[in-house]
């Protein structure tokens, strides 16, 4: 999947709130009117992954080395094809992300290992890094 980036603000998240909030409010976003997201405008993402998070969905997307999971309403989609051999799981109640991540679509690391999104999005480990552009430069070539 191939998504152009049309927006990184979370004031243009605003319309996509369940209710009109200020804009110095965490939204369901966990944005404020004031945020700003590390991508770029007018780029192309290869999306490695849909998280799918207690109030919203994302897409796990780099930009120049920075791993990242941003809301989706921040993209276009420009090729809806998802990559073949995706997997999926839903999060245990019994894992530290629960409710706050609910399911993950993206590469079988990524799902079968369920520190993988930790690892990944909150430790910055260098395995799990080294894992996501490996499959990234595997997708790259199909």
């Amino acid at each position: 999947m191939k998504v152009r980036c049309v927006s990184n603000s979370g004031m243009d998240l605003r319309p996509y709130e369940y209710e009109q909030i200020g804009e110095d409010i965490f939204g369901r976003f966990g944005a404020s009117a004031y945020t700003r997201y590390g991508i770029e405008i007018g780029r192309v993402y290869l999306v490695m992954g849909i998280i799918i998070y207690q109030t919203y969905q994302a897409y796990l997307i780099d930009d120049d080395g920075c791993i990242l999971s941003c809301p989706c309403q921040l993209f276009e989609v420009l090729d809806e094809r998802l990559i073949f051999n995706w997997e999926f799981r839903t999060i245990g109640k019994d894992e530290g992300i629960y409710p706050f991540v609910q399911a993950i679509f993206g590469y079988t690391e990524l799902c079968t290992d369920k520190k993988s999104y930790e690892n990944l999005i909150i430790e910055k480990d260098e395995y799990a890094r080294q894992m996501y552009f490996k499959r990234k430069i595997e997708f790259e070539n199909e």
